[in-house]
């Protein structure tokens, strides 16, 4: 039931060559029932792979009509019973990862507003619909309120920022130590560059940003200083794993590798940081290659390597990112001048993000 009471939001319904990807329309205001709150939406993102999605590119399961958009930060409407510490009028941080109640080991899990995968499909039944929308039904564990200090210094378009953060970190805080070396594949996209940022932030003695992209690799050197050493990745195996070796400095091993490359990337830089790594070492696998995983056997079993995939972040990780950005450790400030849209040109903001997928680049929409 909505009273009657209608929102702005952007309505996908499927791949459609001779339409628009998606149509901002009238819709029934959401209401918040048992365990969940209604969030008034004041900046969301829009990632740069969403085109792929909408158009098919990027095949994603989802229950359909949906309104697209993963997180944001927002401001509490209304809380339905049981919430004790979420309360209207706070601002908070929207988690899109929603994972099942009802299985404490292994909960299915699926990204509102993105992608839903099999029986996450059931948790899309009653939370459809993201974040490019005046308004959107939330999960009270989905939600962290951001302290008035925080607030007081980054504004909330900047603060939709700790998603970028909080993905990296789910796979690097319980593998890196500070002191340690650790190499990040994929440095150049805005989950690998955030990767670089969390990585310095939990104390990193070095962190070897590799890519393909030489300017903007330099660009985290003249951001963050000699701790930072990139390196230029040819697609040789065996020349990339020497040059991960030399990178890491002279009597220092490589502890950890850290992979959050796309889809269309190949496997290649990733097989040389794992070949790269001192005995024991660690590679937290983060990213959305679609390739085999081609690793010698021996090189796993003399070395005594862990290799483990990481899915996004627990509930605490929002959390740790804000008491980062509050100890000066990470900074949300946007590193370049973002792109702004308005809900109604949500169209556009989409084509904008596709073409901009830089490391630095943000493409918002503040409904």
């Amino acid at each position: 039931m909505t009273g009657g009471r209608t929102i702005k939001a952007a309505l996908y319904e499927g791949v459609n060559p001779s339409a628009p990807l998606l149509k901002v329309i009238d819709l029934p205001a959401p209401v918040a029932n048992n365990g969940d709150a209604v969030v008034k939406i004041l900046a969301t993102r829009v990632v740069s792979y969403a085109k792929e999605v909408l158009d098919g590119t990027r095949p994603y399961p989802n229950l359909l009509p949906m309104v697209p958009g993963p997180g944001g930060v927002g401001i509490i409407q209304s809380v339905a019973p049981g919430a004790i510490h979420i309360k209207p009028g706070q601002m908070v941080f929207i988690d899109p990862t929603v994972r099942s109640r009802d299985h404490p080991v292994s909960p299915e899990a699926m990204l509102q507003g993105l992608v839903a995968f099999g029986s996450g499909q059931e948790l899309q039944k009653v939370w459809n619909n993201g974040s490019w929308a005046e308004e959107m039904l939330v999960p009270l564990e989905n939600l962290t309120v951001i302290p008035e200090s925080i607030q007081a210094k980054f504004n909330p378009a900047e603060l939709t920022s700790i998603s970028n953060y909080a993905v990296p970190l789910g796979g690097l805080y319980p593998n890196l130590r500070p002191g340690q070396t650790v190499v990040i594949t994929g440095s150049t996209g805005m989950f690998g560059s955030s990767a670089v940022a969390v990585a310095l932030a939990l104390g990193a003695r070095r962190v070897i940003a590799s890519g393909r992209n030489k300017k903007q690799l330099d660009e985290f050197v003249r951001l963050y200083g000699p701790r930072v050493v990139p390196v230029v990745v040819t697609g040789d195996v065996a020349q990339d794993t020497q040059a991960f070796l030399k990178a890491a400095g002279e009597g220092f091993d490589i502890d950890v590798t850290f992979d959050i490359l796309p889809p269309q990337a190949t496997f290649g830089a990733v097989q040389s940081s794992i070949l790269a790594l001192r005995n024991g070492g660690t590679a937290v696998l983060m990213g959305g290659l679609n390739s085999s995983a081609e690793i010698p056997y021996p090189a796993i079993m003399n070395k005594g390597l862990t290799i483990k995939g990481h899915f996004m972040y627990d509930r605490s990780g929002p959390t740790t990112i804000i008491g980062l950005a509050d100890a000066g450790l990470l900074d949300l400030h946007h590193r370049q001048e973002p792109k702004f849209f308005k809900l109604s040109e949500i169209n556009d903001a989409v084509e904008w993000s596709a073409a901009h997928p830089g490391a630095f680049d943000a493409t918002l929409v503040l409904p």
